[in-house]
């Protein structure tokens, strides 16, 4: 496979590549072959797999240089980092890993929730698991469409409180399911 590396740290000796497919691998320092480490946005081909902490990258092999270089010029590279809206620290989110599929990220400073990539209850339930395309895009919309405002916010804290019950009732009665399947649709569409 083939990736760019998002994130390295020399000094711990770990990072992430962000794959061709759109996931983000965990690698460790051992895997890189050849003499020269890896530097955010280095061009690398690997192969992927399933560590403890969910995907990872082996036998890493650096085949283009990022433009931007070194010690001396770490202060010209782009910033990937995130910041926690918890605690307001820029940080790298750990990802929880449950039976081989990421649950959800968390801060390394103050532990909270970064991100939850479990949590789209009845999308769940109308497309039959939760990691189906049209279940990624929900999320993909509640994440870069709902929680920039507060608004936004306020409806996801008020739907995870009333879904759960919903998700159960569409789980039992798969017309409603389909019904609400083609709502869901529409809202699908205008977001891919």
């Amino acid at each position: 496979m083939q990736g760019k590396v998002k994130w390295f740290s020399e000094e711990n000796g770990y990072g992430y590549i962000v794959g061709d497919d759109g996931n983000d691998y965990h690698f460790n320092i051992r895997e890189v072959q050849g003499a020269n480490l890896p530097c955010n946005g280095d061009t690398v081909n690997y192969k992927d797999g399933l560590g403890k902490k969910g995907p990872r990258a082996t036998s890493i092999v650096i085949t283009a240089k990022s433009p931007v270089r070194g010690k001396s010029s770490s202060n010209n590279r782009p910033d990937d980092r995130a910041t926690c809206s918890h605690c307001g620290k820029m940080m790298v989110p750990r990802i929880i890993v449950s039976h081989g599929r990421p649950q959800y990220s968390m801060c390394p400073f103050c532990g909270r929730t970064y991100k939850n990539f479990g949590r789209c209850y009845i999308a769940t339930a109308v497309y039959g698991d939760c990691y189906a395309p049209e279940v990624i895009a929900l999320r993909r919309f509640r994440d870069e469409t709902l929680a920039q405002t507060a608004v936004g916010r306020v409806f996801i804290r008020f739907y995870y409180r009333v879904s759960p019950p919903l998700a159960a009732l569409l789980s039992r009665q798969r017309a409603l399911a389909a019904f609400v399947r083609l709502f869901l649709n529409i809202l699908v569409r205008r977001n891919s």
